[in-house]
């Protein structure tokens, strides 16, 4: 029991040193994540939210940011943890005399922490995570609420990703247009990546934030929208290249 309670505190602490360290450590040498939202439902549907549908929504944000989603064969035995875990956790109660939901959200990150080299010694522990969300809405509001919270959680940690992966560069020459010309775009993926849909004030199409065509848009035209009816409404179309 003792030798147990020391390992956990050993784990706790290496946990909240990793959630303080520097996000390049932390994030710089993903390339493929499991995705799992954990919610109080087990059915597909609850009132009008399809967890699969969200989960795709997702996997296909992930799939764009460069990163590798890793699906379990439902006839393989693995051995856990294997791949760095996204966990979107929503907390969910109902309030049936007020037709509301009250609901909690938040995304971690869980890595391997190695305790010891040999024997080998490991325990997934949260290493990133957001700032929680709780709010009230509409039974009827409810599933674009969520789905608008988690998809921006989840830029969240491509923004955060996107910045551990960049590597450090010197000054720009202001006489280099080639210098220039990469500056602008990572301004661009930087603001793009707060947003679920991206488009230029000069374009009818609109982009998913990582698409190859949303870099080229110049930061001063650049417009955002957090979801698709938003961006349909002010008369643009999906880009056909993304497919967003």
């Amino acid at each position: 029991m003792k030798k147990y309670c020391l390992t956990l505190a050993v784990v706790t602490a290496m946990s909240l040193l990793a959630i303080s360290a520097d996000a390049k450590h932390v994030l710089a040498d993903i390339d493929t994540l499991h995705i799992t939202i954990i919610h109080p439902d087990q059915e597909p549907n609850t009132d009008g939210l399809i967890w699969e549908r969200l989960k795709a929504q997702i996997n296909n944000l992930i799939s764009q940011a460069g990163i590798k989603v890793f699906s379990p064969s439902p006839d393989v035995i693995y051995k856990l943890p294997i791949w760095p875990e996204l966990k979107i956790k929503v907390d969910m109660l109902k309030l049936k005399d007020s037709q509301q939901y009250v609901f909690h959200i938040q995304t971690l990150l869980a890595k391997n922490i190695y305790l010891q080299v040999k024997p080998p010694l490991r325990q997934k522990a949260d290493v990133w995570q957001t700032e929680p969300v709780m709010q009230i809405a509409a039974i009827k509001n409810m599933p674009a609420k969520i789905t608008e919270i988690v998809l921006q959680q989840v830029n969240l940690f491509i923004q955060s990703y996107n910045a551990a992966k960049a590597q450090p560069t010197q000054a720009p020459d202001v006489n280099d247009t080639t210098t220039v010309t990469k500056s602008q775009t990572k301004t661009v993926k930087s603001e793009a990546i707060q947003y679920e849909y991206i488009a230029s004030k000069n374009s009818q199409v609109f982009h998913g934030p990582n698409c190859s065509s949303a870099r080229r848009i110049n930061p001063e035209n650049l417009v955002g929208y957090n979801n698709r009816d938003e961006a349909i409404q002010a008369g643009k179309r999906p880009c056909k290249r993304c497919k967003p």
